[in-house]
């Protein structure tokens, strides 16, 4: 799928497939910054490689490219029985506030639907106020606001 960011510049939103593997990598190498919200992405090199395998094998995995390189990755963890899905993000810093997140947000909403389940949920970081907004605008709501004084968990029911 072809988006249009704020800066009017074109970036696909694609499905993971392994060729993708390299810029993923080199993406979270670059990631600012590291570790800061429930230690993702890890520090180390070796961990963030076995973190981003385990995204890989266990979620559905989509990317946001631009100018050949990964600039967005979602992941989705769908659970079947609870007839919900975990919902992860991250755009690299310099391409935060141009409107990927939004996109994939809204492509991940409709994959959702698309499956079957009647929500998704997420945690963020309590003070990631730039982040809470982007949910908050796609309907996304606190499910329980005395979870953790770090961390928060909101939920979209579709």
């Amino acid at each position: 799928m072809r988006c249009i960011d704020k800066q009017g510049k074109l970036f696909e939103v694609k499905k993971y497939s392994p060729e993708d593997y390299a810029s993923l990598e080199s993406m979270y190498a670059n990631f600012y910054p590291k570790g800061k919200f429930q230690g993702m992405p890890p520090l180390k090199d070796d961990a963030s490689r076995k973190w981003i395998k385990g995204l890989l094998e266990n979620g559905e995995n989509l990317l946001a490219r631009q100018d050949g390189k990964t600039v967005g990755h979602l992941v989705v963890l769908p659970d079947f029985e609870k007839g919900d899905a975990e919902y992860l993000i991250f755009v690299s810093h310099p391409n935060r506030g141009w409107g990927i997140g939004s996109a994939l947000t809204r492509i991940v909403i409709q994959h959702v639907k698309n499956l079957g389940l009647t929500s998704i949920w997420l945690t963020v970081g309590a003070t990631n106020f730039r982040a809470i907004g982007l949910y908050k605008k796609f309907g996304f709501i606190f499910s329980n606001p005395d979870l953790c004084e770090t961390e928060r968990k909101m939920i979209l029911r579709l």
